[in-house]
């Protein structure tokens, strides 16, 4: 058993991995700015502890950090659609902010940290499609770009303190409990749905993403806790890629209706097609993601008919 302390743990991925962690038997600090920590309104473990806190503030996550083993990384002050506007603001508050978390968790003797990147934002327009991990990056985002360094800055700390730092540069997650009311097109498509609005989408909808489910997610940053082999970057997607379009058309099967679909004029940082090259996932953290994308949607769906905000 490990004592796991997930920053940002009331969130949509945080959330979902507190409960994998708990169910593998391990010990559960949520650290979260949130106060009634709704994620686990139904959930009564004795091994979850919550501790309100900001991340910004090193005084409070060094305090946090006491008796930790495993740390999970998954806070961020910004979106890719927002990290453009204030540059300044994202180096400052994710960039800086995790150096920090490193000398403190060097500190404190944690073992490893696991860190939310982006498998959407950190390649910009790849070169070749599925994208392998090892490829060019050239972000279009400070989002992207900040992730590359916080990424950089944790292999630096390993070289120089022995802190493993390993990087999920994660797809685009969906599934219950993601409740932004900008980010996750999948949510924000069934809400809109649900509440008998139009579906808005920039560009002509034929974008390609790559979507996995949440609790395959979480499974990949649980194994890659226990990974003891060479590799500190990992793509976490399905491999598979679906055009908005193709999306709406699912979603419209679910609902029993043709939606009334908005059509923007397109967005200069969405790329035309990514889709994640997830080889080294599956041949490193033995992972593979087990939901398919009809099963996700579908218990997406079902999740948010019963849970309508």
């Amino acid at each position: 058993m490990k004592r796991c302390l997930v920053i940002g743990g009331n969130g949509f991925i945080g959330s979902h991995v507190c409960e994998r962690l708990l169910e593998l038997g391990h010990e559960v600090v949520a650290f979260d700015v949130a106060r009634d920590f709704s994620a686990f309104k139904s959930l009564h473990n004795p091994r979850l502890h919550t501790v309100t806190g900001d991340f910004l503030n090193r005084a409070e996550v060094k305090a946090a950090l006491e008796g930790i083993d495993w740390v999970f990384h998954l806070a961020t002050t910004t979106t890719p659609a927002t990290s453009n506007q204030n540059i300044v603001f994202d180096i400052q508050s994710n960039v800086i902010a995790s150096i920090e978390l490193f000398e403190e968790a060097v500190s404190a003797g944690v073992e490893r940290v696991l860190f939310a990147s982006s498998g959407g934002t950190v390649y910009g327009r790849p070169p070749v499609n599925p994208v392998p991990e090892d490829v060019h990056h050239d972000p279009l985002v400070s989002y992207g770009v900040t992730k590359l360094m916080v990424e950089k800055y944790g292999a630096l700390f390993e070289a120089l303190a022995g802190l493993k730092v390993i990087a999920l540069r994660i797809a685009n997650p969906y599934g219950p409990r993601h409740r932004s009311a900008t980010q996750g097109v999948i949510p924000i498509f069934i809400r809109r749905l649900l509440a008998g609005k139009s579906l808005q989408i920039w560009g002509d909808g034929s974008i390609v993403r790559d979507y996995i489910y949440i609790d395959d997610v979480a499974e990949a940053f649980c194994r890659a806790a226990v990974y003891d082999g060479p590799e500190r970057v990992f793509n976490i997607g399905s491999g598979r890629g679906i055009s908005l379009n193709a999306l709406v058309e699912h979603l419209a099967r679910l609902s029993g209706r043709p939606p009334e679909v908005e059509y923007f004029p397109a967005r200069s940082f969405d790329v035309p097609e990514i889709v994640l090259d997830i080889s080294r996932a599956v041949r490193e953290l033995r992972w593979r993601p087990e939901v398919s994308l009809e099963e996700g949607l579908l218990r997406t769906w079902e999740w948010y008919r019963k849970n309508s905000l």
